[in-house]
């Protein structure tokens, strides 16, 4: 959730809160089989410090959720990275959860878990890590001699980087689904059975066009991804697109539009600019002028940039290296 981003700006809090109002309290009374709730990490934004207004209006939203998905069913926090005062793992007491909810919160709310220092395994298939475990190999390497993955564990949940896992520690999973926040871009590795679910919101022009969800799950699967359609978007546009935009598409969003350079001083596209501009005022639009070949790239499309890395990486590999690359590839599958 990321609260107190932009600098603790009041505007992104309330948008931020409205989105449990609105969405996420929603999916609770539209699902009454829910069993548990999961928050995979960086509930607040900035690590050194929590300010009194986030601090006090986040417990006040999560007492509220608390209040109405009660005992027994489970409200979950994985601590994040931001959730902690220090990336030093020694330091790991001085985290957001202890300073903002404190002993007597858990105590009134015996269904909220702060999963801040040791994993969590619930007994049914659900283990869950915080930051600082999947960030150590040491402590990874822990879990494999303490638990049996494909049979006791069926699912992880956790706040890590899956792009950079190395393929000794995928194989050893055993093929169960893992499910991390942690990096912003929406990644799927349907070979390792890996899910980057990012953030629950856009939250700078990194995530352009990229829609965000609040997941449904059941048998440790996704069965239903519901848009998150509250807080503010990202968007980009380019070149001729300017032309076809409605003023839905400037509500609640900021919008970068993307001219290039031999359209740039044609008249058609100087008056639509002016025009957009005037028209939707309250709109935040921002123009970009890029060169014809920077429009042209593969990367860059009107619906946005490839956040595909397997792709990515496959479209750029020279042609001189292919073979090594797939031996390399076939071999990692194997393990």
């Amino acid at each position: 959730m990321h609260f107190g981003v932009k600098t603790n700006a009041t505007y992104w809090l309330e948008t931020q809160i409205d989105l449990f109002e609105k969405q996420i309290f929603k999916i609770i009374d539209d699902n009454p089989d829910l069993e548990r709730i999961v928050f995979l990490g960086d509930l607040f934004d900035i690590r050194y410090s929590i300010n009194q207004q986030i601090g006090i209006e986040v417990k006040n939203i999560i007492r509220k959720l608390a209040e109405k998905f009660q005992y027994p069913y489970e409200i979950i926090f994985l601590a994040g990275n931001h959730d902690y005062y220090s990336p030093l793992e020694e330091f790991d007491k001085y985290n957001a959860y202890e300073l903002v909810f404190g002993p007597e919160f858990r105590k009134c709310y015996p269904n909220v878990r702060f999963v801040n220092k040791d994993p969590y395994y619930d007994g049914h298939g659900g283990l869950f890590l915080p930051w600082y475990w999947t960030e150590n190999p040491d402590h990874f390497d822990d879990l494999l001699y303490q638990y049996k993955f494909g049979t006791e564990v069926k699912a992880i949940y956790c706040h890590a980087d899956l792009t950079i896992w190395p393929g000794g520690r995928i194989s050893s999973l055993k093929g169960i689904p893992v499910y991390s926040g942690h990096i912003h871009y929406l990644y799927d590795d349907e070979i390792g059975n890996l899910h980057n679910l990012g953030a629950a919101l856009q939250l700078t022009f990194g995530d352009i066009n990229q829609p965000r969800y609040l997941y449904l799950l059941e048998d440790f699967k996704i069965i239903d991804k519901i848009e998150n359609v509250t807080t503010p978007s990202f968007k980009r546009i380019f070149n001729d697109d300017i032309f076809t935009v409605a003023e839905e598409d400037f509500v609640n969003s900021y919008m970068q539009i993307c001219v290039s350079a031999s359209n740039i001083n044609k008249a058609q596209y100087i008056d639509q600019l002016k025009l957009l501009k005037t028209t939707y005022t309250f709109a935040n639009i921002r123009v970009h002028v890029l060169d014809d070949e920077e429009i042209e790239k593969p990367l860059v499309s009107a619906s946005g940039f490839n956040t595909n890395i397997n792709d990515y990486i496959e479209s750029n590999i020279p042609e001189h290296l292919n073979d090594k690359y797939n031996i390399l590839k076939q071999r990692i599958q194997n393990d």
